[in-house]
């Protein structure tokens, strides 16, 4: 049997124990909340990036077409100015 004092210190050492394991349980936790924001912002980005890319390669095809069109315009006066 043991005593008393043996007792009171296996308690203390198991309260110690479980104690850490709850503490290391905390910090897990807050790196798994960390993570997650993380990967959310991140996921955030490359959509904000997608749409600009998206939104530069629009306004490029749209310069391109009033090039275009300009270039038609000019030719179309040339053609005038050669038949006049």
């Amino acid at each position: 049997m043991k005593s008393y004092s043996d007792l009171q210190e296996d308690l203390e050492q198991r309260r110690k124990e479980l104690q850490a394991k709850q503490k290391k349980q905390i910090e897990d936790r807050k790196k798994k909340a960390i993570s997650y924001r993380d990967i959310v912002a991140g996921n955030m980005e490359k959509e904000k990036k997608k749409i600009q890319k998206e939104r530069d390669k629009e306004a490029e095809r749209k310069q391109a077409l009033r090039a275009r069109e300009a270039m038609k315009d000019e030719i179309k006066r040339e053609i005038e100015s050669e038949k006049n």
